[in-house]
């Protein structure tokens, strides 16, 4: 509340009400060490500054907390005025139940003019907007330099090149790539990419939202290439016993030359006591001869926001703040490591940032269109069964036609 002023009668006039916001994350420490966290409190501590006609009460709740914490407050409509969230599948029951505002009328200001394309699809539903993005998270096909060099191979642009280095690294003794299927979602990972590139973003978004096929030609020749990596032993012989950590240890100490992963790696990669700190270059995925997709399409994307309560008043205000706060987390996120940002624009001094990440933002900021990742863009119960279905796949009891055919009658039943 700003200072009492008197008016002209020399009495003390009311003084001016703060606009009241509330909002909540899971960014619960604001002492965190953790990118996601630092880049929050900086872009929270810039918005209190921008707009001092505005108070922020925010309250952080970190981990499985938060994501029990939202639908009970959504299911007794106690949401607050702005709130974390993630895309695809997991904010659609806010949707669905009316109690989060479209924001297709206020991007109008030319806000969507000056976002990534592609970086708004996983917060939209039905047709309508929901949410601004901040970063773009993308898996990355990470390339020990040093050790293609040995090999006397080149960054394979091509399938055809890309099944030439992992020949010349399985003659040297090296695992061409790193994969912990133990996990299950770094197999899904694999898979991902190469339905991207056979047949495209649009086609791999269309399967996940219910409303395209997993048992295309397209899909089902990306399921003959994963397992044409399989068979020559491309992930070595215990990728089904390696755990995710296993995978990235293996890349870390030089044992594999490719890791397949997202952008979280990074601070791993080029941490003081790695030993690959500068040997790593980060590349496209190769294309794929007779592919539907290009070069310039991701695996990965945008799929973390901020919602706003559609029950919102001073909706005009809060819409200011929002927009403010959500580019300046972008900012804030790219410059801590976090991810590239979905905003354009002068992101800021660059010079102290991992160069793996300024690396991956050059690249992605050439989208051409995301499919983000398939447990996120799932509900629960076809996650399940994506994954049992890929395992099968993936420890060869299942043909590709066998698998693509069976993920689809459990994914999207009747289509």
């Amino acid at each position: 509340m700003w200072g009492a002023k008197q008016d002209s009668s020399g009495n003390q006039a009311p003084a001016a009400q703060k606009t009241k916001i509330t909002m909540w994350s899971q960014f619960a420490d604001p002492n965190s060490k953790d990118g996601g966290a630092i880049a929050f409190y900086k872009a929270l501590d810039a918005t209190k500054a921008k707009f001092p006609d505005v108070e922020i009460d925010h309250v952080g709740t970190g981990g499985e907390a938060y994501k029990a914490k939202l639908p009970a407050a959504s299911a007794a409509d106690e949401l607050p005025d702005i709130f974390f969230a993630w895309g695809g599948g997991s904010s659609q029951p806010f949707v669905a139940g009316k109690r989060v505002l479209a924001i297709d009328d206020l991007v109008m200001d030319g806000t969507l003019a000056r976002l990534v394309p592609g970086t708004t699809d996983n917060f939209k539903y039905d047709g309508k907007l929901y949410g601004l993005p901040t970063t773009i998270a993308t898996a990355n096909l990470y390339i020990n330099k040093e050790l293609l060099d040995q090999a006397g191979a080149k960054i394979p642009t091509t399938w055809d090149e890309f099944v030439a280095v992992i020949s010349a690294l399985k003659a040297k003794g090296v695992t061409p790539i790193a994969l912990g299927a133990k996990d299950r979602w770094p197999a899904m990972f694999w898979n991902a990419i190469l339905d991207i590139r056979m047949g495209g973003v649009d086609a791999m978004n269309a399967a996940l939202k219910k409303n395209g096929s997993f048992d295309s030609p397209e899909f089902v020749e990306a399921a003959r290439k994963y397992k044409e990596l399989i068979d020559m032993k491309a992930f070595g012989d215990n990728y089904l016993g390696n755990s995710y950590d296993d995978s990235v240890n293996a890349f870390l100490s030089g044992k594999a030359a490719m890791l397949f992963m997202g952008g979280w790696v990074n601070g791993q990669i080029n941490a003081d006591n790695s030993a690959v700190k500068g040997k790593v270059v980060t590349a496209t995925f190769p294309t794929i001869p007779g592919g539907k997709g290009n070069a310039d399409e991701w695996f990965g994307g945008a799929g973390e926001t901020f919602l706003i309560n559609a029950k919102i008043k001073n909706k005009d205000k809060v819409w200011q703040v929002y927009k403010f706060f959500m580019e300046d987390l972008a900012k804030e996120s790219f410059l801590a490591g976090s991810g590239s940002s979905a905003w354009k624009g002068d992101i800021g001094d660059t010079s102290k940032v991992d160069p793996l990440v300024v690396q991956i933002a050059q690249l992605s900021a050439k989208s051409a269109g995301f499919s983000y990742w398939w447990d996120q863009m799932l509900n629960g119960n076809d996650t399940e069964s994506m994954f049992g279905s890929l395992m099968k796949f993936v420890g060869g009891k299942q043909t590709p036609e066998q698998y693509t055919k069976e993920l689809q009658s459990k994914i999207n039943p009747g289509k």
